[in-house]
């Protein structure tokens, strides 16, 4: 298994995708941060720390001036969705090559398909949060005029809430791609939640069922509100992510196990 683990995260690694991906998501990040600049300079929006609606941005409303509120409000869901992307073509290339096959004859080769992605996920994850707020902190204190940076306990609360609420897609990926293998559904999926553009149609349909309450527990709700987690509300999102992964990957395993390769 530790074999396995490792020759996925060297295949990562030497991915040119990945490293494109990565490339794209920096530049896309680094671009967003030099719109708050530009905005700070034209004074044409009032400096505030407090976090706009958020989702994808392609122009700047508000000015945002902490290391935190750059990695929530843009780092965030830029790094989610591009390199969730990409893992939903890592996990399906395995099938499209052949490669899964020769894996499943080895001793528990099924479960080992699993647990590899699992910490492919978490190593892409991890990557996503260091740079969110590594590029922020760097850029922050270059250009922003003011900039804070949050209590080390403030960020490794949100890092923390960023990370499992990531590594719940991720792991929704893994069992989608699991069961279509096929990258498509996949990238669909990555962005309609991560960018919260599920929500409405998730919000409708429980208010239907008379089950409204259900819809704060959703993926997509959590990440349309990921940079508005207030402190008492960081747990229960925390648990909610970790059931998520839970249960993604048991459904990934189960379907491993059974299902010809």
């Amino acid at each position: 298994m530790i074999n396995m683990i490792k020759s996925d995260i060297k295949r990562l690694l030497k991915s040119k995708g990945f490293w494109f991906s990565l490339v794209i998501f920096i530049f896309i990040y680094v671009i967003s941060i030099f719109m708050q600049t530009s905005a700070q300079e034209t004074g044409t929006f009032s400096p505030t720390n407090s976090a706009p609606e958020p989702g994808f941005y392609i122009s700047i409303d508000i000015v945002v001036k902490s290391l935190n509120s750059f990695a929530t409000m843009f780092g965030h869901s830029f790094g989610t969705l591009i390199l969730g992307i990409y893992l939903a073509i890592f996990v399906c290339n395995e099938y499209s090559s052949g490669y899964i096959k020769n894996v499943v004859t080895l001793p528990n080769g099924r479960l080992t398909i699993i647990i590899s992605k699992i910490v492919v996920a978490a190593f892409i994850d991890f990557i996503i949060i260091l740079l969110c707020y590594g590029i922020g902190l760097i850029l922050g204190h270059i250009l922003i005029d003011g900039f804070i940076v949050e209590s080390m306990d403030v960020l490794l609360k949100s890092s923390t809430v960023m990370f499992v609420m990531t590594l719940a897609l991720f792991s929704l990926i893994i069992v989608i791609t699991t069961v279509f293998r096929n990258k498509i559904a996949g990238i669909i999926l990555v962005l309609l939640i991560s960018s919260g553009m599920l929500q409405p149609f998730l919000t409708s349909l429980f208010d239907f069922i008379h089950l409204s309450f259900l819809s704060e527990y959703t993926l997509s709700s959590l990440f349309l509100n990921s940079a508005l987690v207030e402190e008492n509300n960081i747990i229960k999102v925390i648990f909610t992510s970790l059931c998520y992964v839970i249960v993604y990957n048991a459904i990934s395993i189960a379907i491993t196990q059974k299902r010809d390769i």
